[in-house]
């Protein structure tokens, strides 16, 4: 039983090799103008790489016994012709491969990159930033090196050894079976090697993708790395990474190591047989020295090949091995995608209704949200107030569809999420969250980034409402100063007060705050809502904060607990009501909500009591 599952075992990973092989091929295909001239041109350079020998023969055999100097100058001229075009051969030949293998590249580095776009966070979440630049950086190296030249290369070759070896048998076929008679040793010798060292270098693959994966979270991670004096720990994790990848190389150069010089003493074997099997047929009268000497040059375009095949081969596996990963990319089906037929949304009104909704993460049984039924009416302003990992993040993420519900459904304007395409629902909504991602470009590029024709008055006027438009103009270049990487240089307020320009310049019909004042001092928070006030008029706008000077002015409170909600109403009904909400409010500024509260409580009273006077 055993033997038979390993066995098909072995037949499945023949399929998948097979299938990737037919994958690559096929970037190949669509350059097949460009092969055929390839094909063509190894061909004749085969042609050409016999031709010195079969000249070499005539002077030997023919010019020198005759003495015939004009036949000696004409074949001497013939080598000059023949180098020279086989030169302009060979340069079309490397030329044309090297640019089939840059459009197959490109085209598949592009297709990738586009699929990746189509993937929903929560992939790369899983994957790794780390793992995913490993297949784009050093996987299509591996593949580039054998489509760029590697593969063609070992169809000349295959041509090399076809065409020699049919003109030595022309030749004499006495010698060239005694010049071969090694061969199946090679050739089982290349085929073991292959079959040892694909394994290998797929765990080198992986090896590194993990090491890459350690280095970028060390880089991106090192203010963390150095508040917690974490060096020595990651110090120790990166030399485990590391040398786990220097021991996945070690047991593949060990194995390219016993290959290589068996296949040096197959290959001299081959000419011990040929030279003392050559010089008896010399000395005998059954063959002339020149044709012995035509044999001996053609011999290294013989041997040649078969040396080169083992490092095609290790080519080969690299880009075999390489080939699964990058297909894998490519054959993730992105779990959040348009529908057959979506819906345009050109102008919403923002009506937001959740109907029965449920969510769970992939492979997990709880539910982070359950049974969420809850409408925010076009232009209202609704606060998400919880603890942590009640579910706030996740709740509003299932608007703009970074997840979808895993029951009931969502819809705006009466239309299912799930029927809108995902462009015309995004360009809708304007996203701000705690931790926003800044780009390597200007503060102008990085606020009309969803705009990127606004004129500059646009994006000034967005700054001034988030309170970005002084520290901006401030800077040496103003809106062109250019931000470094994840805009280093400015601090958690600045790069918050961006992002959310950001999403005021798209002039969105529906705004998601997720805590996007919460590195903003006081002062700050303030102006940022004094501007907000006039953006929020006539907008759908969902808060999540945790300041309730950000949330007491909201329409409507919606308390989440442990997914589900467990309050809704305004500021001063949720402090009537025992529950998170009130204890919040007790624990930041009571005093000052208390009197507000008793001030409108006395003010219904009074107009209770002057509405019973005038009955």
């Amino acid at each position: 039983m055993l033997r038979t599952a390993q066995k098909q075992t072995d037949e499945n990973k023949g399929v998948r090799l097979m299938s990737d092989l037919k994958r690559l091929l096929g970037y190949l295909e669509r350059h097949w103008l460009g092969v055929t001239i390839v094909i063509l041109a190894m061909a004749a350079a085969t042609v050409l790489e016999m031709s010195p020998a079969a000249l070499l023969r005539s002077i030997i055999d023919i010019a020198l016994p005759e003495r015939d100097l004009l036949l000696l100058a004409k074949l001497s001229l013939a080598f000059v012709g023949v180098a020279v075009l086989k030169g302009i051969i060979l340069y079309v030949q490397w030329y044309t491969s090297e640019l089939i293998g840059q459009k197959v590249i490109y085209q598949l580095r592009q297709d990738i990159h586009d699929h990746l776009q189509t993937l929903p966070p929560s992939y790369f979440s899983t994957m790794g930033t780390g793992q995913v630049m490993a297949r784009l950086t050093s996987d299509i190296d591996s593949v580039q090196n054998f489509i760029g030249w590697g593969g063609l290369f070992l169809v000349s070759m295959v041509l090399m050894l076809l065409g020699v070896s049919a003109y030595l048998a022309y030749l004499n076929w006495k010698l060239m079976l005694a010049t071969v008679v090694t061969f199946p040793f090679l050739f089982r010798t290349v085929f073991w090697f292959d079959r040892n060292v694909r394994p290998a270098w797929r765990n080198v693959r992986d090896k590194m993708g993990k090491l890459t994966e350690t280095l970028q979270e060390n880089i991106t991670g090192i203010r963390v790395v150095k508040a917690f004096a974490r060096e020595p720990e990651e110090i120790r994790r990166f030399a485990e990474r590391n040398m786990a990848h220097y021991e996945a190389n070690i047991e593949r150069a060990d194995i390219e190591a016993r290959a290589q010089p068996f296949l040096e003493l197959l290959t001299a074997l081959s000419a011990v047989s040929m030279i003392g099997f050559g010089g008896y047929l010399a000395l005998s009268g059954q063959m002339t020295v020149g044709t012995l000497f035509a044999f001996y040059q053609l011999l290294w375009s013989l041997i040649w090949p078969i040396r080169m095949l083992g490092w095609l081969v290790n080519m080969a596996e690299q880009a075999l091995a390489a080939a699964p990963r990058l297909f894998e990319l490519l054959d993730t089906e992105p779990e959040i995608r348009d529908c057959p037929s979506p819906v345009e949304l050109e102008e919403i009104k923002g009506h937001i209704v959740f109907e029965n909704v449920d969510f769970s993460f992939p492979g997990d049984d709880r539910k982070t949200l359950e049974n969420i039924n809850l409408e925010i009416l076009p232009g209202e302003t609704v606060a998400i107030v919880g603890g942590t990992g009640s579910g706030k993040s996740t709740l509003v993420n299932l608007i703009p569809r970074f997840l979808d519900p895993t029951a009931g459904r969502i819809t705006i304007d009466g239309h299912d999420l799930r029927e809108i395409s995902l462009k015309s629902l995004r360009s809708n909504i304007g996203l701000v969250l705690q931790e926003n991602f800044l780009f390597s470009a200007t503060v102008r590029e990085n606020i009309s980034l969803g705009k990127p024709d606004a004129p500059l008055d646009e994006v000034m006027k967005a700054a001034d409402l988030a309170q970005a438009h002084r520290f901006a103009s401030e800077f040496p270049k103003g809106y062109d100063t250019p931000l470094g990487e994840r805009g280093i240089g400015l601090s958690g307020g600045q790069k918050q007060r961006v992002a959310l320009a950001r999403a005021i310049l798209t002039d969105p019909k529906i705004l998601i705050l997720d805590e996007a004042t919460s590195s903003v001092d006081t002062e700050t928070e303030y102006l940022i809502q004094e501007g907000l006030s006039d953006v929020m008029e006539n907008r759908t706008t969902i808060i999540i904060a945790k300041r309730l000077s950000t949330i007491r002015d909201a329409d409507k409170i919606v308390i989440l607990k442990n997914g589900k909600i467990s309050q809704v109403g305004t500021h001063l009904e949720l402090l009537s009501q025992p529950g998170f909400y009130k204890r919040l409010f007790e624990s930041q500024f009571a005093e000052q909500d208390v009197e507000l509260a008793l001030n409108l409580e006395l003010e219904n009273a009074l107009n209770q009591d002057h509405v019973s006077k005038d009955a």
